[in-house]
């Protein structure tokens, strides 16, 4: 069973019949929703400053200008190798 599968079970479906990695999945689904509801009520429950509000002309051309003068980043294995990463890069 892949990580990302879910774990399906009834109330009848016996905890001796799992095995580590349907527990652990099932774990990570209960904790995944959990933390996704969470997520979504502060949101419903904070309010956007700038609802309603648009850019300014002034803004937007600063914003069109800077990304197209913007630097060329860099690949991440690059940076992770810099910083003695390159082990976990894979």
């Amino acid at each position: 069973m892949s990580a990302q599968e879910k774990v399906t079970i009834t109330d009848k479906t016996p905890l001796s019949t799992l095995t580590v990695g349907d527990l652990k999945a099932i774990v990570r689904e209960i904790v995944e929703d959990s933390i996704e509801r969470a997520i979504l009520e502060i949101q419903q429950q904070l309010p956007d400053p700038d609802e309603g509000l648009e850019f300014k002309p002034e803004f937007a051309e600063q914003l069109r200008q800077f990304l197209k003068e913007r630097p060329e980043g860099r690949p991440a294995e690059d940076v992770m190798r810099e910083l003695g990463l390159s082990d976990e890069v894979e």
